[in-house]
């Protein structure tokens, strides 16, 4: 009897724990990646390399949050031209944005992200489905660290921006938003307040007893029908009359340059010295360190109606030269240099591009088009860029 009892509990002890193991098993079928990610292609090709999603109502709400706090946009004309730190926020968890930087150049606001990691590698000022499509976005330059930068144009500060990134693991674009906060910025960055006390005000006006008086003119004036004293007298000429027969003595000779006249065969002694630049050498800026610049702007062609602006920001990285620009037009949809297409960052604004150059102090030929016509126009101008 005994030993049926201690049967009778092992077996239930071995029940319980066949019970316990089933109830430990998991569903591998219904497991969600962590971060916000989703697999990709997953369902066909089996490939569970991770890409991100879109921004959640959640991370929308939290920008929108930060809207309400600076309710009132900031746009270019607001802000001094320079380089300053700002924050910037990012909608999504994902879009992690290590350091920012804002630079305002001849009317143009452009963000410097860095970005953790290099999940993405271009940025585009716009939705997804219209950078697919785009020319002049925004490449990735990767740091020894392993993060990346990216310079994407923004209209306003305070404002929610709609922006895309491209992921190279998936092979796509996807919408991102961002939110830069004046707040951040120093008070140097902004320009002066005008107030009403500068305007002038109304007895500041000359009053009209401060009018001159007709009694106020000098009383020995001479009158029109007086002639002048010392009204020269025809037949007796000034002794002083200079003789056409015996000009002065310090009349130059003809036949005798002064001994100052340069001799065009035998140049000067001050000649400019070999610190100057001669035309031969070669431009100044070659050889510029990794940065933003500012440059100006020579522009010729077209009708003069429309002209890229001066002055326009210069990105110098690992020797290569881009330039942004913006068009005192908002009609120009596109730009071609050297070839490739560079589409207009800023719709609804004035145009605004950003494109490579072959370098500083030579003109180069551009082409514009221009939707101010009937129908649109490609238009040939010549630009030159200068560091300022």
């Amino acid at each position: 009897m005994k030993h049926r009892k201690i049967i009778a509990v092992i077996m239930c002890l071995a029940l319980a724990l066949s019970m316990l193991a089933g109830c430990g098993t998991q569903n591998t079928n219904n497991v969600v990646p962590a971060n916000n990610t989703v697999p990709e292609n997953s369902a066909d090709s089996g490939n569970t390399v991770p890409v991100p999603a879109g921004p959640t109502d959640e991370e929308l709400s939290k920008l929108a949050d930060i809207t309400k706090a600076n309710a009132k946009a900031v746009a270019a004309d607001k802000l001094k031209e320079g380089t300053y730190d700002i924050k910037v926020a990012s909608g999504s968890d994902l879009f992690k944005i290590l350091e920012s930087k804002l630079v305002v150049v001849g009317g143009v606001m452009q963000l410097v992200l860095k970005v953790e990691g290099n999940m993405y590698s271009k940025m585009y000022a716009g939705s997804a489905a219209e950078a697919a499509s785009a020319g002049g976005v925004s490449e990735g330059e990767v740091d020894a660290d392993g993060n990346t930068t990216f310079r994407i144009i923004a209209k306003s500060l305070n404002e929610v921006l709609n922006c895309s990134a491209f992921a190279d693991a998936a092979g796509k674009w996807y919408d991102r938003t961002l939110l830069a906060d004046s707040d951040t910025l120093t008070a140097d960055a902004f320009k002066p307040i005008e107030t009403a006390d500068d305007t002038p005000k109304k007895e500041d006006t000359p009053k009209k007893d401060d009018t001159p008086k007709k009694d106020d003119t000098p009383k020995d004036d001479p009158k029109p029908d007086d002639p002048p004293a010392v009204d020269p007298d025809p037949d007796n000429p000034p002794a002083v009359d200079p003789n056409p027969d015996n000009p002065p003595a310090v009349d130059p000779d003809p036949d005798n340059p002064p001994s100052v006249d340069p001799d065009p065969d035998n140049p000067p002694a001050v000649d400019p010295t070999p610190d100057d630049p001669k035309p031969d050498d070669p431009p100044v800026e070659d050889g510029l360190a990794d940065g933003d610049y500012t440059v100006s702007v020579s522009f010729s062609g077209g009708t003069g109606k429309a002209r890229i602006l001066s002055p326009a920001t210069l990105h110098v990285s690992g020797g290569s030269m881009t330039v942004t620009v913006r068009w005192s037009s908002p009609n120009y949809d596109y730009m071609k240099v050297n070839g490739t297409r560079y589409n207009n960052q800023n719709p609804g604004g004035n145009s605004v591009f950003t494109f490579s150059i072959p370098g500083l102090g030579q003109s180069f030929t551009v082409i514009g088009d221009t939707t101010a016509m009937s129908t649109p126009h490609e238009i040939e101008y010549t630009v030159r860029f200068d560091l300022q």
